[in-house]
């Protein structure tokens, strides 16, 4: 974390920078120059680099030319900042902060991008020097805010700025006009001077379990209805998408589900024969069916339980949040080795080679609630 910057104002900052030199372990973050065309021109004939950065497709010298000698001295001039990312003295990588030269932004703040050429990618050169990039922006530029923007599934990108406590504030829709006319959306993060260089959340990307078996990203757990989706989606459960009615075949089993976890909770609060007296009335409530079936007194009663719930949350300090994406993490390791959900044959969902249970107790000790 970088002690923050004393207040300025825009004439605070210049229209153009002095290029620099910085120095990390392994690598030394330079200026692209001339004797760097050839290595930029053969990293982005990667197909990666032109799916997921503005960069032309085909790639051809004359644009690493136009880059090197216009790109680049521009984004100094304009109070910005470019290196090559260099390892062994090659080249490997760029690394960018993008100041808005015509200030429709304000001049405080900058977007960070970078790529990283195919054969350094996992050797850990982007991982330590963006650190140094923060670094200058924070300390030597001044920054408030530093910007990410990435298109919606561009996982390591992510990856990279997660890591060093960016924080993802959400999408920004048709924001990027790509080459053919085709718009995506983009994902949105930032980084101010204040936040710990560490990940702010918990990784929410693809993932593999211990066994090696597929694990897909995980929504959001601020939403938890995206949660249950996914759940469902991945598991095959229904969805209705009709008026609502609880005048349903599976509504006992619900109702069944709902209970139990009521009583686990008064178990693990007042202890397991006040667990037991729950689930011994629900029995009896069952068997007193009434056919009632008010659709609209349950989904109040919906609301006012996941309200309730996490106001008992907030109260006793469980950040829910950060149980909910453990919970989800575990629920969807029951997948096999294909990717797939194991079914028995009555229909039952049955635990895959990967599958682990949720660490509830370790969330608790490595996350706490914000004011």
């Amino acid at each position: 974390m970088t002690e923050a910057a004393p207040p300025h104002s825009d004439t605070d900052f210049p229209l153009a920078r002095t290029p620099v030199v910085l120095e990390g372990e392994g690598i030394t973050l330079v200026p692209a120059t001339e004797v760097d065309i050839p290595a930029i021109t053969a990293a982005c004939q990667d197909p990666e680099i032109a799916n997921w950065t503005s960069v032309p497709s085909p790639y051809t010298e004359e644009h690493a030319r136009g880059f090197v000698e216009e790109y680049v001295p521009r984004i100094w001039t304009h109070g910005g900042a470019s290196w090559g990312i260099r390892r062994d003295n090659q080249l490997v990588g760029m690394i960018d902060l993008m100041v808005d030269a015509g200030r429709t932004t304000p001049p405080w703040q900058a977007e960070l991008g970078y790529w990283v050429a195919p054969a350094a990618r996992g050797t850990g050169v982007l991982a330590r020097a963006i650190p140094l990039v923060l670094d200058f922006a924070f300390q030597e530029m001044k920054l408030r805010r530093i910007t990410w923007v990435a298109a919606i599934g561009n996982w390591p990108s992510w990856k990279a700025v997660w890591r060093h406590g960016f924080v993802r504030e959400g999408i920004r829709r048709a924001y990027e006009l790509r080459e053919g006319g085709e718009v995506r959306d983009m994902w949105q993060a930032s980084l101010l001077p204040t936040d710990p260089r560490e990940p702010a959340t918990p990784w929410d990307g693809p993932t593999t379990t211990a066994a090696g078996t597929p694990a897909p990203a995980i929504p959001s757990s601020r939403d938890p209805e995206a949660l249950v989706r996914q759940f469902h989606s991945t598991y095959r459960l229904p969805v209705v998408t009709g008026p609502a009615n609880v005048d349903i075949e599976r509504v006992h089993m619900r109702m069944g589900l709902i209970a139990e976890e009521f009583a686990e909770l008064m178990g693990a609060v007042y202890g397991e024969d006040a667990e037991q007296a729950v689930l011994a009335t629900v029995a009896q409530c069952v068997a007193a069916d009434a056919h009632t079936r008010d659709t609209v007194e349950a989904a109040d009663a919906l609301a006012d339980l996941i309200y309730v719930i996490y106001g008992m949350a907030l109260e006793t300090g469980i950040p829910l949040d950060a149980v909910l994406h453990e919970v989800q993490r575990s629920n969807m390791s029951k997948l096999g080795a294909d990717g797939q959900p194991i079914y028995r044959e009555d229909g039952k969902v049955l635990k895959g080679p990967g599958f682990f249970d949720p660490d509830i107790a370790a969330v608790l000790e490595s996350v706490r609630l914000t004011p």
